[in-house]
């Protein structure tokens, strides 16, 4: 939780210096406060800022524009900036680099059943640096490898929305594949007639439920969870016959978020199973061991 507080702490006192400095060098002779070089409702805007972070869906993302919105549709906001306008995008600038500079927070161990006994891995070195993220890997018997992520959210320390604004992130900028670099290494490992360069695969999104909701305990006791759930096809252009890709293996993706601006997340990753194999394909039997586990 401390983290998601310096998330709302940082841009404002990294603006805040921003804008004291940028008061001292201007008027180091003159009187007066140096609030007043962002007027009252500058500072008003900060504060709603910081709290409004915790509260929307995807944080800064929707807070940033929907204040400047908010303080250009008035006659006397617009004023305020005609006057104001090099204090407040100065602060602002540097709010926002603060804002980022906390993607650097270290983030708790990933979830881990002790079912699964110890990790295979516990690094990716195909993970992205930033944001900040730890990533435990599992292989079992029948070759599905399991990988438990925990990531920082920069942008968000609460938790309206924050699974389905960070997958759709991380979708739009093509994490996931950076991310399962090492699960398709391991596959091809360890299935004697599967041929993977991770280089040449492609994640297809399929249509799959959005949520999951996952029974936890016995059925009498009726406490289910729900997460959000994304799934794709596993691709490889190797064979040169489809644009797309041919479908080799598949993957089912869970998340669920924490206060403080963590995203914990666990990835399903199996290759291509026979027609006549019965099996989850969802993987509610390990996501509900995940979260259980997380508690």
């Amino acid at each position: 939780m401390w983290q998601g507080v310096l998330q709302s702490l940082a841009p404002l006192v990294g603006g805040g210096l921003a804008l004291y400095l940028h008061h001292r060098r201007i008027n180091s002779d003159e009187e007066g406060h140096w609030t007043d070089a962002i007027g009252v409702g500058g500072v008003r805007m900060a504060l709603s800022f910081a709290v409004l972070i915790w509260l929307v869906p995807a944080g800064a993302l929707l807070a940033v524009p929907l204040l400047l919105m908010l303080s250009l549709l008035s006659p006397a906001g617009r004023q305020e900036w005609s006057v104001q306008r090099t204090p407040r995008l100065l602060a602002l600038c540097v709010a926002l680099l603060c804002l980022g500079a906390t993607g650097f927070l270290p983030v708790s161990q990933p979830v881990s059943p002790d079912d699964w006994g110890q990790p295979l891995f516990t690094e990716n070195p195909h993970a992205p640096v930033y944001p900040a993220g730890q990533q435990y890997t599992w292989v079992t018997s029948d070759v599905v490898v399991l990988q438990s992520l925990s990531m920082r959210l920069p942008h968000q320390p609460g938790v309206m929305g924050a699974e389905t604004v960070a997958l759709t992130l991380a979708s739009l900028m093509n994490m996931e594949t950076g991310r399962l670099h090492q699960a398709i290494e391991l596959i091809d490992e360890e299935v004697p007639f599967v041929r993977l360069n991770p280089e040449e695969i492609t994640l297809q999104p399929v249509l799959a439920p959005s949520t999951l909701d996952i029974i936890i305990g016995s059925w009498d006791s009726g406490d289910v969870e729900t997460v959000v759930h994304r799934a794709y096809d596993i691709n490889t252009t190797a064979f040169g016959s489809d644009p797309q890709g041919t479908k080799v293996g598949e993957v089912s993706m869970v998340a669920k978020a924490s206060w403080g601006g963590q995203l914990d997340i666990l990835v399903i990753v199996r290759p291509l199973q026979p027609p006549n194999v019965d099996y989850d394909g969802l993987g509610e039997s390990w996501i509900r061991d995940w979260l259980i586990a997380r508690g």
